[in-house]
């Protein structure tokens, strides 16, 4: 099975985050391919890992949400072409402060 995970960087930092993500796959056990659009900086790295395998899937969206960080640290963000959704949303604080958050809470109850 694979976990697919999207979050953008500047392209400059491709090497120092295909370096973070196989010390993260390393420190997880899992392994990751990763796939990417290196011209825009858009990574969709694929981890790996058994879904028969009990806590596999909740380590591999530990990795996800390690890598994502990885991207915010290097200036990048935690997504690229596909949204943040349920599986970036408790990452926000990562990349916005409160006032951010709050702000854009207001814009999304204004359209609901």
């Amino acid at each position: 099975d694979y976990y697919c995970m999207d979050g953008t960087i500047p392209r400059k930092e491709l090497p120092r985050v295909l370096a973070g993500m196989r010390d993260l796959s390393e420190k997880y056990g899992l392994g990751v391919a990763n796939v990417f659009h290196a011209g825009d900086g858009n990574l969709h790295p694929l981890i790996l890992y058994d879904a028969n395998v009990p806590g596999e899937l909740d380590k591999a969206e530990s990795f996800g949400a390690d890598i994502l960080r990885l991207c915010v640290q290097v200036g990048g963000v935690l997504t690229g072409e596909h949204g943040v959704g349920v599986e970036k949303r408790d990452l926000m604080p990562e990349m916005f402060n409160q006032v951010d958050l709050d702000q854009q809470m207001r814009v999304k109850c204004a359209f609901d």
